[in-house]
C-alpha cells in the first residue's frame, strides 16, 4: 500500500504545474486590453521576453487572457503548447 502512496503523492505535487500554462513575450511591448479585441481599450503593457500565465484563450487562439492582468493578441505569445492548454474544450458539438 505504501509502495502506491508514494507516487500517487508525486503526482499531485506535478500537477499545478501544468494546470498553469505559460508562454512568452516576444516581439515589442504589447499591449494588455480589457477585453478580447482591437476595439477594447488599452489598460497597460507587458514587455517583450517577460513570462506571462495564461487563464485561457479564444477557441481560435487570436487572444488570450493573461492572469490577474487582461486580453493580448496571441500572435505576439511564444509556446503554442501552453495556448492550446489554456484554450478551452468545444463543449457545443453532438453528444454535449
Amino acid at each position: 500500500m505504501r509502495a502506491l502512496l508514494v507516487p500517487a503523492l508525486l503526482a499531485l505535487a506535478v500537477t499545478p504545474a501544468l494546470a498553469e500554462p505559460t508562454a512568452r513575450v516576444k516581439g515589442g511591448n504589447i499591449a494588455v486590453r480589457t477585453g478580447s479585441g482591437m476595439e477594447y481599450g488599452i489598460v497597460g503593457r507587458i514587455p517583450d521576453g517577460t513570462e506571462v500565465t495564461l487563464d485561457y484563450c479564444t477557441r481560435n487562439d487570436r487572444w488570450c487572457f493573461v492572469t490577474d492582468t487582461g486580453w493580448v493578441d496571441a500572435s505576439w505569445l511564444v509556446g503554442w503548447s501552453a495556448k492550446i492548454r489554456a484554450t478551452p474544450p468545444d463543449f457545443s458539438g453532438p453528444g454535449w
